[in-house]
């Protein structure tokens, strides 16, 4: 299969190019900017080829924003070449800090020593391998700007071969809780407030190989919404080789193991029952299955939508725990213990599998730029961004389906004269801050 992927990677990296070649890059700040804070960029260190270092290293002195500081821990790598390479370039630049550690700490301990050494008032997170966009910090820093309560902030990403050339972007949609359980979708480039990086404690060592999704888990615990901005610009370079994650999860495999712990232990937290299940078929994704009342406690009637119904005649007529609302008469299909989601006190309705990929990604919209789904559209499934969104759990708002799932009583929290098809419904629970939900591990089928 390799050869057949590398073409198909080669497929999807001339339809990028083509795109990326179409759009206009204009100045991305052209007022003054007031609040101009120290950015410390976190790079840990091991044996990185000099080459890749080098790359990472020009990437950061070449931002259009020069308030940084870059802090480099090497974690003892045993590679003196690597060690050579870091100081000799750190001699012509102040800013540019190294460290050498004696004993190797990993990723999370050479992290955290990064941090506690670091000046800065916000935290950026890169890998020793990988780049940055020019205006990468200079957006931020605008970022912070517009938002003064913000304290986490990450951007989209795009992934480069071992030969430079970009591949695979990743569009990324605004603050996604049920996105972030299903996949470590922030992944880079994240920037986090220093204060707040401290009081949460840094990263965590018992989740090495997953320390940056914990750390995200646990920060968005504890941060409001609001403080937490997404720029939807690719200034993130990935670095795809042999040994790194973002090319084969199987380079890591311990990694698995800390991903569920990571899942596991978040859900804890929030004191919700939920159990963690690694996708069968895709295992970098995860499925939460929460607690759900069983078969036999539960009642589900499928309803059809209809622009001459209302919430309040469905409410006077309707007993049912969960409404299927749909296009044609349907039956839930699958493993009543997948229903756990409807019950959520979060959720407003949930989407099942949707078979048409060309609805399922339309259907991202309520989140994304249009533009951006219409590149999307033009993807393969062999694609991250496009593959991603058709085989995960993730919010949406309001949308168009063929197939609701709605808990009776979350109608009665919306006004009775909401008309009876999909985009009302959810437009109505959502302005009740009640999510969309898209699970694309429920099925229905249609009655004969």
């Amino acid at each position: 299969m390799a050869p057949y992927r590398r073409y198909l990677d080669t497929q999807q990296r001339k339809i990028y190019e083509k795109w990326e070649n179409r759009q206009t890059h204009n100045q991305p700040i052209n007022k003054k900017i007031d609040k101009q804070p120290l950015i410390s960029i976190i790079v840990p260190t091991y044996n990185t080829p000099v080459k890749y270092l080098r790359d990472m290293i020009k990437s950061v002195e070449g931002q259009s924003y020069d308030n940084w500081e870059l802090i480099i821990v090497d974690d003892a790598s045993p590679n003196d070449d690597v060690k050579h390479e870091i100081r000799k370039i750190a001699k012509n630049n102040t800013k540019i800090k190294p460290f050498f550690l004696k004993t190797n700490r990993h990723i999370a301990g050479a992290t955290n020593y990064g941090i506690n050494k670091a000046n800065g008032e916000y935290i950026g997170l890169l890998d020793h391998d990988d780049m940055l966009h020019k205006d990468a910090l200079l957006l931020v820093v605008n970022k912070i700007n517009e938002l003064p309560g913000v304290k986490f902030i990450y951007t989209d990403e795009v992934k480069l071969d071992e030969k430079g050339r970009q591949y695979q972007p990743f569009f990324k949609p605004d603050w996604n809780i049920d996105f972030l359980r299903s996949i470590n979708y922030i992944t880079h480039f994240a920037i986090i407030q220093r204060d707040s990086l401290i009081e949460l404690g840094g990263e965590d060592g018992v989740y090495n190989g997953t320390q940056d999704w914990e750390l995200f888990l646990r920060a968005t615990r504890t941060l409001k919404s609001s403080q937490i901005a997404h720029i939807p610009k690719i200034l993130y370079y990935w670095r795809v080789h042999n040994n790194s994650t973002a090319g084969n999860l199987d380079a890591k495999p311990y990694v698995i193991g800390a991903q569920k712990k990571a899942l596991t232990d978040d859900i804890k937290k929030r004191h919700m029952e939920a159990e963690v299940v690694r996708d069968s078929l895709y295992g970098a994704q995860w499925c939460m299955r929460y607690s759900s009342p069983s078969q036999q406690d539960v009642t589900v009637n499928n309803i059809l939508f209809s622009r001459d119904d209302s919430v309040g005649n469905v409410l006077s007529r309707e007993t049912s725990d969960v409404i299927i609302f749909s296009n044609s008469s349907v039956d839930y299909s699958g493993d009543y213990s997948l229903l756990g989601d409807i019950f959520r006190e979060d959720i407003g309705a949930v989407i099942p599998r949707i078979y048409d990929e060309s609805q399922v990604v339309g259907n991202l919209k309520s989140i994304l730029d249009e533009k951006i789904v219409k590149f999307i559209q033009e993807l393969s499934r062999r694609s991250f961004t496009k593959h991603i969104y058709l085989t995960s759990k993730y919010n949406l708002k309001d949308v168009c389906s063929s197939v609701l799932f709605i808990e009776r009583k979350k109608l009665s929290l919306i006004d009775e004269s909401t008309k009876i098809t999909s985009r009302s419904l959810t437009k109505a629970l959502c302005d009740k801050d009640l999510r969309t939900l898209y699970n694309p591990y429920m099925t229905t089928k249609e009655e004969k």
